[in-house]
């Protein structure tokens, strides 16, 4: 595929999916890239960026666009050697790649079980609180007697209002933990999708 021929398909695909400055801005680094490259390098610059659709797949961010039959390009004889570099680069990104693998799975652990150890924090206080109030207006009513109608009502009071802060501390808690895990999932939904996105 030539330049010309494979700017065309990519301004066709891009256009009406991005404002028209933008479109003209990525097309110019298209085209300088592959003026760049020559003449003699067309064919592999295009192999290198992949197929039009491939490409505005990667610029959109989003899922693979549908290739037309046209655009299919034929794959080159020299495939195997970039899948043996391919297979070398692994292996030696691997003693790399491996700790930071296990890094990122620990920082994702102490991420949940923080949020986990927070809203079972939130949840025992409010278990306690209520505890307190209800030993709380409790001794109001044992008090009534001896210390008079005004000290019971206060005892009572105190109860009922510990046992309110408990009961939306637990509220509270069930809230926090649901919105923690819909952030979570979110930002796993994301990075999902952009590694979707340049594969």
């Amino acid at each position: 595929m030539t330049r010309d021929e494979y700017l065309a398909q990519l301004r066709a695909l891009l256009t009406g999916r991005m404002p028209p400055d933008e479109l003209d801005r990525i097309l110019t680094y298209y085209a300088e890239y592959f003026a760049e490259a020559g003449p003699a390098g067309e064919a592999r610059v295009a192999q290198e960026l992949g197929t039009p659709a491939e490409l505005v797949s990667r610029i959109l961010g989003a899922k693979r666009v549908r290739e037309t039959p046209a655009e299919r390009t034929p794959p080159h004889r020299g495939s195997g050697n970039s899948s043996l570099w391919k297979a070398l680069l692994a292996i030696c990104a691997a003693p790399i790649a491996g700790p930071l693998i296990l890094a990122a799975a620990a920082v994702v652990v102490v991420l949940v079980l923080a949020v986990v150890c927070v809203v079972a924090g939130i949840a025992i206080g409010g278990v306690v609180a209520i505890g307190v109030g209800i030993v709380t207006a409790w001794s109001g009513f044992s008090v009534l007697f001896s210390a008079g109608m005004s000290t019971m009502m206060f005892f009572c009071g105190m109860g009922m209002l510990s046992s309110g802060v408990g009961l939306l501390m637990i509220a509270g808690s069930f809230a926090l933990c649901g919105l923690c895990f819909r952030a979570m999932a979110g930002a796993v939904n994301r990075w999902l999708l952009r590694r979707e996105a340049r594969v």
